[in-house]
């Protein structure tokens, strides 16, 4: 009924609107001004009737208009005010008006993705000048325990935060996000020296770990508080240092000043960290409120902690899949592996085109919502929509390798073989299968990623012996498997109503 008198609203004020004028001619002209024929009323009540979901709507909007049980057995020859709605609703088909155009929840902004996927690639320039300063198959032990401890827990201080920020106060999340930083911090310390006791190694080797770990976990709360700005006046120290240290050759007499470069980067991201989570202004917005989360009692709930394993998993099964093959070396025997190497700084630089994608994805999907009016017409433009995202990804991915390896050719820095270019290959299909499993996990489906990826990791690992085509196998297999599953979730119109 709200909507019959919302159309029928213009009438008390423009006599011209269509409907309109109807009490001001009744009041000049009462013999003369209301339609003689139900026909001519249906003319009169277009509007209404178009938009009515039921007669009882066209009822109200004639009553409103003067219309009562004697006038319309007087005037028209029906029973009542509710025979004759029913005769009009029979009359008129529905064609109700598109609503007003909702505001964009999701706002695509090329600078933030851009500049996201810059953070993720630029401190890949600092492996090559720690190579350098390292030494020993212990050290490069020792990298991957950092990186895959770090990127376990920073997934679930992520999940926890951003899950925080909208059930609580900015104040609320900020707190956990700075105790979450603390136990991140202290996980880090746990596991190097879990791996100090098992395989002895320079305290070199360790404190690199460590500055790994931390800039991780810093670099996490700080795009989480909305401060990426800020990140690449952490990254400054690490990466021009790391430049220059290459670029002049690795000189000995500058490794002093390349390891206060290289640590001067995680300690400015847990310092601005702490700083930014300690400061009381919430991301983006410190005036936002939201609902109130756990009771004050308590930091973090069983359940929030239960909740944020998969997060858990899944970055640590991620870590895996990207450090495995330069581990595992092009033979499956370890040694230098030379197509992971140069895949791996444009996969992590196209981790922004994979945000934008996201956001993109979100627009479209949410754009069918409003436009498509059969399911299985959005389940089938939403799977266009998410193999279009998927493609136009990969178009990203492909763009930033071949710039690099062109590049590292040019200069003389790699020289890419077959064995190189299937390592490539196999990269570039890794990152789709993370771009899906981002996504799906954006969607609340947060375990079947895991899953699949842990089996592709234990496929890398069992087949390890035969190299390259067994990494190709799987990162193949888990391309075809994560896909097939989005089409499946994101074909359920539920699924973008969340």
């Amino acid at each position: 009924m709200s909507a019959s008198l919302s159309v029928l609203a213009p009438s008390l004020t423009n006599p011209t609107a269509n409907g309109g004028g109807l009490r001001l001619m009744a009041a000049v002209h009462p013999d003369h001004s209301k339609p003689r024929d139900v026909e001519e009323l249906c003319e009169q009540f277009t509007l209404v009737c178009e938009s009515a979901v039921d007669p009882l709507e066209i009822a109200s909007a004639l009553e409103f208009e003067g219309l009562g049980d004697q006038a319309v057995r007087k005037r028209y020859g029906v029973s009542d005010v509710f025979a004759l709605a029913e005769e009009m609703y029979r009359r008129v088909p529905r064609q109700p008006a598109e609503p007003e155009p909702l505001p964009d929840p999701w706002p695509v902004s090329t600078l933030r993705p851009t500049l996201h996927g810059l953070l993720y690639g630029l401190p890949t320039v600092c492996f090559p000048a720690a190579v350098g300063l390292l030494s020993g198959r212990g050290a490069f032990i020792v990298l991957i325990i950092a990186l895959l401890t770090s990127w376990a827990l920073s997934q679930a201080i992520a999940y926890l935060g951003y899950k925080r920020l909208g059930l609580a106060d900015s104040v609320q999340a900020q707190r956990l996000l700075l105790a979450g930083l603390a136990a991140g911090m202290a996980g880090v310390v746990l596991a190097l020296a879990v791996t100090a006791l098992v395989l002895p190694e320079h305290m070199s080797a360790l404190a690199f770990g460590l500055g790994l770990g931390a800039y991780m976990l810093g670099a996490s709360v700080l795009m989480i508080l909305g401060a990426e700005r800020l990140l690449p006046v952490v990254l400054a120290p690490g990466v021009l240092g790391s430049a220059a240290f290459l670029l002049l050759g690795r000189p000995p007499q500058l490794e002093h000043a390349t390891w206060a470069a290289l640590a001067a980067t995680p300690l400015l991201a847990v310092g601005l960290a702490v700083v930014r989570a300690c400061s009381g202004t919430g991301p983006r917005d410190g005036n936002r409120r939201t609902q109130p989360g756990p009771p004050a009692g308590g930091l973090l709930s069983a359940t929030e902690l239960r909740d944020a394993m998969p997060s858990a998993g899944f970055g640590l099964v991620a870590a895996g899949l990207l450090v495995f093959p330069v581990a595992a070396g092009t033979h499956g025997h370890g040694g230098v592996n030379i197509g992971a190497l140069l895949a791996s700084l444009p996969l992590a630089l196209s981790m922004g085109a994979a945000e934008w994608e996201l956001i993109w994805f979100r627009r479209q999907t949410q754009r069918l919502l409003r436009t498509t009016r059969e399911m299985g017409r959005f389940a089938f433009r939403a799977r266009l929509v998410l193999f279009s995202a998927l493609l136009q990804y990969l178009a990203a991915a492909v763009s930033l390798t071949a710039l690099v390896v062109v590049v590292a050719t040019e200069i003389r820095l790699a020289h890419p073989n077959s064995m190189a270019m299937l390592q490539i290959a196999a990269y570039l299909e890794l990152g789709g299968a993370m771009f899906l499993a981002l996504l799906l996990q954006a969607f609340g489906s947060r375990a079947f990623p895991v899953i699949a990826c842990a089996a592709a990791l234990t496929i890398e690992v069992v087949y390890r012996v035969h190299g390259v085509p067994a990494q190709l196998m799987a990162c193949t297999g888990l391309l075809i498997v994560l896909a097939g599953y989005a089409a499946l979730v994101f074909g359920n119109v539920v699924r973008h109503a969340l």
